[in-house]
């Protein structure tokens, strides 16, 4: 029995990510062959926009069609086309791991077209939930919110010792586009003082609609000048509010003892601040799973500071340190979706402002009873009914595919491969 897996890869390696493929060994541990397909291949922009003019949608629902799947799991509405989902008849699930702009759209003069078929979404967190209801129409019915998944209640965690007091696994998303975008600024002081009320604006609710009535002449005007589209600004703007936030963070908490995980951007921090230079760790970048877990058990707190457009939402890092050796401090949210799963009398320590975060680590790495004592409880209830496994199981469920099960037979012939994009459409 065979499942296809939309999913997409970055970067000149090309890989897909730890948490993506957690999801396919899930399958393949269940005994289905997994078929994998990079849904940025099909895409014009070779990210998530347009469907590519060499391809075709036709030749690829064929494709699709003719290798009987038992049912598809999209992320982010990867491949989720309306041809597609009717060669799968609907059973068509997409796990939505991130905001609206950050989803693939393959028809251009419709954005929310892939809403509009007959899969099923699965968002991992109630802002994506609310915001997808909000804009789309009878979506409701076929939206079902779903915690993401772990496998850290599998990991070894009396056997890592304690070598981190503080620690965070966070890239820094500068690039050349905020870069630009700044350089301009230094020109023209009436663009500088719009910017920072847009900046602001992301900083209190995550995106530009409150802005957008009053500056929308000026926003497509520096984005213009940029050679962006409307979407592309902002979420460089958000990404500019991130990366600021990032490094606060790491300014705030290097005197504490924090180690630091992640990309190459952090080199600039570097160059800026004692801080970033001290808590950076080199070496190879963290990626699978099993390296993301090692870092947490080996770690006495570990922090969650969402992306800038987050405003609500229960990423993946939050399982993960909740079933490790780590305490983790996250940020506070209006009703977190911890509440939501976990109960309103979950003792995860929340913060507000980074000087709290500050406050909060210092505690409790002066108080190991009462972190231990929270690690104890957060481990408890994070169970194997939320390995990845399990989630294969519950997406299967919302397919309508629960009853087809591999048999021995079947077993025998679990795997994956990638499809090319050329080879099937």
């Amino acid at each position: 029995m065979k499942i296809a897996f939309f999913g997409y890869a970055w970067g000149p390696e090309a890989q897909v990510d730890g948490y993506m493929r957690e999801v396919i060994q899930g399958y393949v541990g269940l005994g289905y062959e997994v078929d994998i397909f990079l849904g940025n291949y099909f895409s014009a922009d070779g990210a998530v926009s347009g469907f590519k003019s060499s391809l075709s949608v036709e030749r690829l629902a064929n494709f699709i069609r003719a290798q009987n799947y038992v049912a598809a799991v999209s992320i982010n509405n990867a491949l989720v086309l309306p041809e597609i989902v009717a060669a799968l008849d609907g059973r068509v699930v997409s796990v939505i791991v991130d905001g609206f702009n950050h989803l693939f759209r393959y028809d251009d003069a419709d954005p929310l077209a892939a809403f509009r078929t007959q899969a099923r979404f699965a968002p991992i967190g109630s802002q994506f939930e609310r915001d997808l209801i909000a804009q789309v129409p009878g979506v409701a019915d076929r939206m079902t919110m779903m915690s993401p998944a772990t496998n850290g209640m599998l990991s070894p965690r009396a056997q890592t010792p304690p070598v981190h007091a503080i620690t965070w696994i966070a890239s820094l998303p500068t690039g050349p586009g905020a870069e630009n975008l700044m350089g301009l600024l230094t020109e023209h002081p009436g663009a500088h003082q719009l910017v920072d009320l847009w900046l602001e604006a992301i900083e209190e609710t995550g995106d530009l609609q409150a802005v957008r009535a009053q500056h929308g002449e000026n926003l497509d005007l520096l984005a213009g000048h940029l050679q962006l589209d409307a979407r592309s600004f902002e979420m460089l703007l958000q990404d500019i509010v991130t990366s600021r936030q990032r490094v606060e963070l790491v300014e705030r908490l290097a005197p504490l003892g924090l180690a630091l995980f992640g990309n190459r951007a952090w080199a600039k921090a570097m160059v800026l601040g004692a801080g970033a230079f001290r808590a950076f760790q080199s070496g190879p970048s963290v990626s699978g799973h099993d390296d993301l877990m090692r870092i947490y058990n080996s770690s006495r707190i570990s922090v969650n500071l969402p992306q800038s457009f987050i405003m609500e939402s229960f990423q993946y890092r939050l399982l993960d340190i909740m079933s490790s050796n780590a305490l983790l401090v996250t940020k506070k949210t209006p009703n977190p979706d911890l509440y939501r799963v976990f109960g309103g009398d979950l003792p995860v320590p929340m913060f507000d402002t980074l000087g709290e975060l500050h406050d909060i680590c210092a505690h409790y790495l002066n108080n190991e009873a009462e972190r231990r004592a929270i690690v104890e409880t957060c481990n408890a209830l994070v169970d194997e009914s939320f390995s990845f496994q399990g989630r294969c199981l519950d997406y299967l469920k919302l397919a309508g595919a629960a009853d087809r099960l591999p048999s021995e037979a079947d077993r025998a012939k679990a795997g994956f491969r990638t499809i090319p994009a050329g080879e099937a459409a």
